[in-house]
């Protein structure tokens, strides 16, 4: 998925969307989206301990596996586990907003133009990968609400 292509994409979801697999409603999909979007850029903050652990642990290992599965969604496994700061959602979602945001961030995303940016979870990597793992994150949620078929 292109991220400038994504208001196409989202004319495609509404509030009433219901998703293949998983628990979220459209609205909180488009939240989680957000709040991942908003913790990659440092936005918002994850515990240290959190963050010393993913970038120990997971950076490599994690940044490997999709780089194996040449961030292709179809090849990732759904359901797949979800860290505890993206599971919680305020009671109350305005859809409307929640996907203006996304337009904004994702352009965001892919007006950035330098080489290395500073990705909360992973550490300093490079700018095209920034933008894979953001693309490759919003694609799987597009893909569980199947908004990106029969474009």
């Amino acid at each position: 998925m292109e991220l400038n292509s994504t208001k196409i994409y989202l004319n495609k979801l509404n509030e009433d969307s219901n998703p293949s697999w998983g628990i979220m409603n459209s609205s909180q999909m488009l939240y989680h989206c957000n709040k991942y979007i908003d913790v990659s850029f440092g936005i918002k903050k994850i515990y240290v301990v959190n963050r010393i652990l993913f970038r120990v642990f997971f950076r490599y290992f994690f940044l490997q596996y999709l780089k194996h599965l040449e961030f292709d969604i179809t090849k990732f496994k759904k359901n797949s586990t979800t860290l505890k700061i993206f599971k919680s959602y305020p009671l109350s979602i305005d859809f409307n907003n929640e996907k203006e945001i996304l337009i904004q961030n994702l352009n965001k995303v892919q007006n950035i133009n330098v080489k290395i940016i500073h990705h909360q979870l992973y550490g300093n990597i490079s700018s095209n990968l920034f933008k894979k793992l953001i693309a490759f994150h919003t694609s799987y949620h597009f893909s569980q609400f199947g908004i990106l078929s029969d474009l």
